[in-house]
């Protein structure tokens, strides 16, 4: 059926407003994948422009407030790097005490082992601050684990002839005879640190 003339004019005013349509179109659409991209993908905001997650990035250069912020909009506490390394290892070999009490606040795991088979426990023993240990069995950190080495927590300390942390770990309820994966005890990996102080703190508590 031919067209009209008032078909033809309709036809052609829609024709003459689609250039003005199409930026509202777009802008509709942006909307709708912004809007779903928020309430579907909120890991996304996890990651930094350098593709560190931002969590990771936080606890690395300790900045609080902004770790806090990210933990209340629902950062997982336990985002690890390609070494297995979570927010909480990092803020342990800092040595940031605060950093450490938050994360375990909102629920970071204890005993997640990184690629070398280490807890966040014998991450403190490896630094030796007795602080952070107390707090990580507090948050009821297993402290006997073996790492891919055979040694616990206590063996590391021991063997880094660190006093205070064999204190804090005997105290905790560290097994002060168990033996690696060649036999050795943290009495033995103490005698090879050249520490005295360490081997008589062992002894006192019952090593052999």
């Amino acid at each position: 059926m031919p067209w009209g003339g008032k078909t033809v004019r309709k036809t052609t005013r829609f024709l003459m407003n689609i250039p003005a349509i199409i930026p509202a179109i777009i802008l509709a659409i942006a909307a709708t994948v912004l809007a779903f991209g928020a309430a579907t993908t909120p890991a996304r905001a996890e990651i930094s422009l350098l593709g560190i997650p931002e969590l990771l990035a936080a606890a690395t250069s300790g900045d609080l407030a902004k770790a806090k912020t990210l933990l209340i909009r629902g950062s997982k506490p336990d985002i690890t790097d390609i070494r297995g390394n979570t927010p909480l290892v990092v803020a342990i070999r800092a040595g940031n005490v605060e950093m450490v009490a938050l994360l375990l606040k909102f629920g970071a795991h204890t005993s997640l082992l990184d690629r070398d088979g280490n807890s966040a426990l014998h991450r403190a023993a490896e630094l030796g601050d007795p602080v952070i240990i107390r707090q990580l069995l507090a948050a009821s950190a297993k402290i006997d684990i073996n790492n891919h080495q055979g040694l616990t927590a206590l063996m590391v300390a021991a063997r880094g002839g660190l006093a205070d942390a064999v204190e804090a770990l005997l105290k905790g309820g560290a097994a002060v005879d168990k033996a690696d994966f060649t036999g050795r005890t943290a009495l033995n990996w103490a005698s090879e640190s050249r520490n005295p102080q360490v081997a008589e703190l062992l002894r006192r508590n019952g090593a052999h």
